[in-house]
């Protein structure tokens, strides 16, 4: 059985400002690179290239978001091409 723990976050309304903007940035950065693999796919010549993702987004999430979001993506697209 999987243990489930759930946060309730009181945040004032500049807070949940903040972290609206944060998350947008995060989804905004993930569909970028997944629109640029799915443009370079659609090509022939599939691009895993993502530093300028990185660069530009990193100033708005952080570096390590961003690294983590690339990975995600790099997971995603891995097992397309293992599953196709």
């Amino acid at each position: 059985m999987r243990r489930t723990n759930t946060f309730n976050l009181n945040l004032g309304k500049e807070e949940e400002v903040i972290l609206h903007e944060w998350a947008d940035n995060c989804s905004r950065m993930f569909n970028e690179i997944n629109y640029k693999r799915r443009q370079s796919f659609f090509s022939g010549e599939f691009d895993w290239n993502t530093d300028e993702f990185y660069h530009k987004y990193k100033k708005l999430i952080g570096s390590a978001t961003a690294q983590q979001i690339i990975i995600k993506n790099n997971e995603a697209w891995k097992s397309f091409f293992c599953a196709a």
